[in-house]
């Protein structure tokens, strides 16, 4: 045996003594921290505020999946001076529950967990990547969150939470990212290590977030001047240099509750510098699936008009909307309405809304703005009720002449992420609704219209324009797409996951183009 290849084999077997002296030891301090003693006051409360309590005496954090723990049950539980493994076993009555110490978090799971609410076919295929999967939720309420942003900063990648509270995120296996930062507005930030994840999906409960006067310095901030000074700031606060968003797009058609038909996409969108104005975006669309539930007793089917176009025309900052023009700025009442916290970050609530006898079809709603950096970070914004009668041609097509049509509301949300001081669109949500009945008829039914576009990478290597053949009309109608199935394809891509309510109204479709899988 030669003098080299012994010392390889020497080196081999002192890593692996490493390795195991490492595990044994990992194994002893969770034996230490679930045989230490603890005790609770002997209160009637819920399970969720007695592991709180148990938290806060311990000084670590529990990590669980809502479905697995009653979190509303009420318990009056006998803790006095036992073990914290007995601690949980009586607070949580499950044998089929496991607990693991992981950095500051203990996580409750099952050992052999069949299948959970987020489960999709995209969860077969993991080869190059790993999937989170979560559930974002008020800590008061016990609601879920819908449009909360959970992403990796390092490597620019994100998504966001349905209606439902629920995401899934798909990370590179290789990725030295090693937390997850979850915020929303009015709520605390969060980061959640991400080897939580390996043993099933996590109920993430976030805090609100009460600014105190003491934090800011209030002063008389006149409204027009704050959109004045963050408008001049535009320059600073967006990326001067052109970038490729992944984007994840979907859209929907509901009457009456029940879906006439569902889209979605994966689009490389190209996004012109802040700088350059009157440069256009391009979309290149990579894949797209749809599902459509047109029976032939249906007398009235729409479809949304331009929602592609809809969801780029959103980005506020880089196409100025009435309300940050200041030629519109006679026909706005403005005013500082709260501080809010979005991604840690102190903002400014700005109320805008059209003055009495104002009659044009103009966006109101808040706009939020960073009180350091004056960046703009997101609206949410509706077509004022009154005037919304004039729009309907602008958003459905194809209507029957024999129906009275009548919009109810028109609403949009509008999110932006900081990289590195940069600041880039996020996330979009159009919500559209109207009213129709037969016109000899005196009973209304309901259309419910919906767009998002969900940018889940950022790069800004190499960009440049596509050639317009390989581009996309952003005006055309969406659904009048081919379709292309290609489940593989789809395996790898981040998306949002269909809420519960698109299960349900998918799930008696007669007419497929594609499957779209239940729980």
């Amino acid at each position: 045996m030669s003098k080299s290849y012994s010392i390889k084999l020497l080196s081999l077997l002192l890593i692996f003594i490493s390795l195991m002296k490492i595990e044994v030891l990992g194994q002893q301090a969770n034996d230490s921290i679930f045989n230490q003693r603890v005790t609770l006051p002997t209160n009637r409360n819920s399970i969720y505020h007695t592991l709180n309590q148990l938290s806060d005496s311990i000084g670590l954090l529990f990590a669980y999946e809502s479905k697995l723990v009653e979190s509303d049950k009420i318990i009056k539980p006998k803790i006095s001076h036992i073990t914290l493994r007995n601690a949980l076993n009586q607070i949580l009555n499950d044998t089929t529950l496991s607990y693991k110490v992981i950095d500051n978090h203990i996580l409750i799971y099952k050992n052999k967990e069949e299948t959970n609410g987020l489960n999709t076919k995209q969860a077969n295929n993991t080869q190059g990547y790993k999937i989170l999967r979560g559930y974002v939720l008020d800590s008061q309420t016990q609601q879920p969150l819908s449009y909360v942003t959970i992403g990796l900063p390092e490597i620019a990648m994100g998504t966001t939470t349905n209606l439902d509270g629920a995401f899934i995120l798909k990370i590179p296996k290789a990725t030295q990212a090693t937390n997850l930062l979850i915020s929303h507005i009015g709520y605390k930030t969060k980061k959640i290590p991400i080897t939580l994840f390996a043993q099933s999906a996590i109920s993430i409960f976030l805090e609100t977030d009460i600014i105190s006067i003491q934090e800011v310095i209030i002063r008389n901030i006149d409204p027009k001047q704050l959109i004045t000074d963050a408008l001049q700031k535009i320059q600073d606060n967006y990326s001067r240099v052109p970038v490729y968003y992944t984007s994840f797009y979907r859209e929907g058609v509901v009457k009456n509750k029940k879906y006439q038909n569902y889209s979605e996409a994966i689009f490389k969108i190209y996004k012109s510098p802040i700088q350059k104005q009157f440069e256009s975006d391009q979309v290149r669309l990579i894949k797209s699936r749809k599902t459509q539930n047109l029976e032939p007793t249906d007398t009235l089917s729409i479809k949304l008009k331009g929602g592609i176009h809809s969801s780029l025309a959103l980005d506020i900052v880089k196409n100025i909307p009435s309300f940050l023009d200041e030629s519109y700025w006679n026909k706005y009442t403005f005013k500082r309405s709260d501080m809010v916290s979005i991604d840690g970050i102190t903002a400014f609530a700005i109320s805008f809304n059209l003055k009495e006898g104002v009659t044009d079809p103009l966006l109101e709603g808040v706009i939020y703005i960073d009180v350091n950096s004056l960046a703009i970070l997101g609206a949410d914004l509706n077509i004022s009720p009154a005037n919304i009668t004039q729009v309907t041609d602008m958003f459905v097509h194809k209507r029957n002449r024999q129906f009275k049509f009548k919009p109810v509301s028109i609403s949009y949300s509008v999110r932006y992420t900081s990289i590195n001081g940069t600041h880039y669109l996020s996330h979009v949500r159009g919500d559209l609704r109207f009213k129709y009945r037969f016109r000899r008829n005196l009973f209304n039914s309901s259309f419910h219209l919906f767009f998002e576009l969900l940018n889940t990478q950022i790069d800004t290597s190499n960009v440049a324009r596509f050639n317009r053949k390989d581009t996309e009309p952003i005006q055309k109608v969406f659904l009048d797409n081919s379709y292309q199935y290609d489940q593989t394809f789809w395996d790898d891509q981040n998306i949002i996951p269909p809420e519960k309510s698109i299960y349900e109204g998918l799930k008696d479709i007669k007419t497929k183009i594609e499957e779209i899988e239940s729980e």
